[in-house]
Order: C-alpha cells, then structure tokens, then sequence
C-alpha cells in the first residue's frame, strides 16, 4: 500500500493539488456493453491499428518496439487516414466505459483541477454527473482556459483534446510540436499551476517522453520549486534511479504492487480520501484554512 507524505495529504485538503489524470487510471474500468473489455493503453490501441494497416507494417513495428509511439503513431495515422476518426471512436466511445474505483477516488479528493492528458470522457461524464453539472471541461486550445486558474469552481483540464473532436486529439510528434509552439500560452498556463500548486500524477508514466521533457525543463528552470508526486508500479522504475527523478525532474515516485489490475492503487486512493477528509475537519475545526 502507498504511504501517503502528510504534506500531500495537507496541500489536497487545502486544495492546493492538481490531480494530473493519465491513461492507467483507466486501466479498472469496464464497457458496459460487454462487462469485460478494458481501455487500451497507447501500445495496445497503436498494434490494433498496426493490424489493421496496408501495406508495409514493418517501419511501424520496427519503431513501436524500440519504444518510440509518437513516429509510429505519426505512421499509422497516415496509413489509416480516411478510417482514423472511426479507429478512435470504436476505441474509446463505442464500448461505453464505467468509470472505476479510481475515478471516483479521483472525485472524492474534491480537487479544484483534475488535468488529463486521456482523450476519452470516462472520468469527465462521471465528473459531471457527480457535481450535477457544475464541473467545467476545458481545453488547451479554449481561449478562455486560464480563468480555470482563479476561478473558484471545479474544472477538468482537457491537455490533449477529447475525442469529441478528434482533430484536436495529441498524438503524433508533429501534434505535440503543435502544442508546444502554437500553444504556448497554454503551456505557459500549466506551467504556473507546477509553480503554485502541487501536483499528483495518477496513472501516468516517466516513458512518456513528451511528460518527461516538461518536467525536466520546468525542474531546470525552477530548481527550489516544491516537489511533486508520481504513483508508480513498483516494479516500474528502479529505486536506483529515485535520486536522479527528484534531480531532474522533481518527482516522488509513490509506488504500488500492480497486481490484480493496480488494485492496491485503488485501495490506497480510498484510503488517501479518508485521510483527506479528516484533515479537512481537523482544518475547519481549528479554523486553520
């Protein structure tokens, strides 16, 4: 089970956390169609659409197993440019996921800002559902998304598209260039929240390499910034390499046993609201806000 640091525990209560929501803490949710399929993780959805590929397969291959999913996905998405958008949909739509254990963990912890690289809706539907629509979506190309860093409402902060629109959807290395230069201001926008609030990475990965070079950067640029949390499998990353994260990156790895479908992760989330809530007793009562 995870040991939660009572500073994290402390900046949730006070709500000074952004909860950064990646594809893993999908991993426990079920189609409702079906009852047993799951949401695939990137190298899952990227060989399905492999197998469905004209033609040569082998650059593709050849890039996904030496790690690099962004080229091949830039691949594939050219391939299969007239069935993309219907790939996409028959994903992460068609099957009607349930939001998990974890999303409603997630939403118990009653964070101002969940931010989610995941394109799929699972955890904004519920989101909206649970608050009775009074959760706001936002995303990285709305003009108005800062007004989510002020603003005294509860928000999720879409920083990869939604496949509403899968045009909008970051997936290629062309598409986080993009990001990254024809929307500056949005990553200047999440940077200042790395600055000003704490931030707890759920179902996220340190393979992720466009994740890992923003992190570096801002680490860089910020060396005494606060430090921020990563929930890891423990047989993930090495322990050897903890003191180089926290160097470069600025990141704790909180790690888990991934057994049984990352089950302990969704028990040390519920217990991780238990403590949360308490501490915000504790706070009210002595009026320590």
């Amino acid at each position: 089970m995870i040991t939660w640091p009572s500073a994290l525990i402390d900046a949730i209560a006070r709500r000074r956390v952004v909860i950064y929501l990646g594809a893993g803490a999908s991993a426990g949710s079920v189609s409702v169609a079906d009852g047993t399929s799951r949401p695939p993780d990137w190298s899952e959805f990227l060989q399905a659409c492999v197998d469905k590929m004209p033609g040569d397969r082998g650059p593709v291959k050849a890039l996904m197993a030496e790690g690099d999913y962004l080229s091949a996905c830039g691949l594939l998405q050219a391939s299969l440019r007239d069935e993309w958008n219907g790939l996409l949909t028959a994903a992460f739509v068609t099957p009607k996921y349930a939001p998990s254990a974890t999303h409603t963990s997630i939403f118990q912890l009653d964070s101002r800002i969940v931010a989610t690289p995941n394109f799929d809706k699972i955890y904004d539907v519920y989101a909206q559902q649970e608050s009775g629509q009074t959760v706001r979506i936002s995303h990285y190309y709305d003009p108005d998304t800062s007004e989510l860093m002020r603003g005294d409402y509860r928000g999720v902060l879409k920083v990869h598209g939604t496949i509403d629109q899968p045009s909008t959807t970051i997936f290629t290395r062309r598409d986080y260039a993009a990001l990254r230069y024809k929307y500056a201001a949005f990553q200047t926008l999440i940077d200042a929240l790395l600055l000003t609030h704490t931030f707890l990475f759920i179902g996220t990965s340190l393979r992720d390499p466009d994740l890992v070079l923003f992190l570096e950067n801002h680490a860089s640029a910020h060396p005494s910034a606060p430090v921020h949390f990563m929930t890891s499998p423990a047989d993930e990353v090495h322990e050897s390499r903890d003191g180089g994260i926290r160097d470069d990156m600025n990141i704790r790895l909180l790690r888990y046993d991934r057994a049984n479908g990352h089950a302990e992760l969704a028990e040390s989330l519920s217990e991780l609201v238990e403590a949360v809530q308490s501490s915000r007793e504790e706070i009210a009562e002595r009026q320590g806000w």
